[in-house]
């Protein structure tokens, strides 16, 4: 893929250093790169975690984050009721409902005060 190559130039890294980021062989990347190997999505999901772009980068143009957009989009709050007016959130292609977003929202409160219990137990 083209696109794998282009990330990893534009971000000064080379084959190796790339590949040692996501524990990957560098001759198989190579290969990816050069489209011998067709790349799995969880290659692809690393990669795009490792250069803070959106997986959909890798099947359409132009579609990267900047920097700033990146950084704000890992401080989003779901709870926030503005966010969910705001916000387009999708799961699977479908826009979620406000309550869908609060039911995951009350699951994930859920595990996070299970999970403090059993730490203090």
């Amino acid at each position: 893929m083209n696109r794998i190559k282009e990330l990893r130039k534009k971000n000064g890294h080379t084959l190796k250093e790339l590949a040692a980021k996501i524990n990957y062989d560098y001759s198989n990347l190579s290969k990816v790169e050069r489209g011998i190997y067709r790349p799995s999505l969880e290659l692809i999901q690393k990669i795009s975690d490792v250069y803070c772009v959106d997986i959909k980068t890798f099947f359409e143009e132009e579609s990267e984050y900047s920097p700033t957009e990146c950084d704000f989009l890992g401080n989003l709050e779901i709870a926030s009721e503005d966010l969910k007016k705001k916000y387009n959130l999708k799961l699977d292609g479908e826009r979620l409902t406000e309550g869908e977003v609060d039911f995951i929202v009350s699951i994930i409160r859920n595990l996070r005060e299970n999970i403090n219990k059993s730490k203090e137990n």
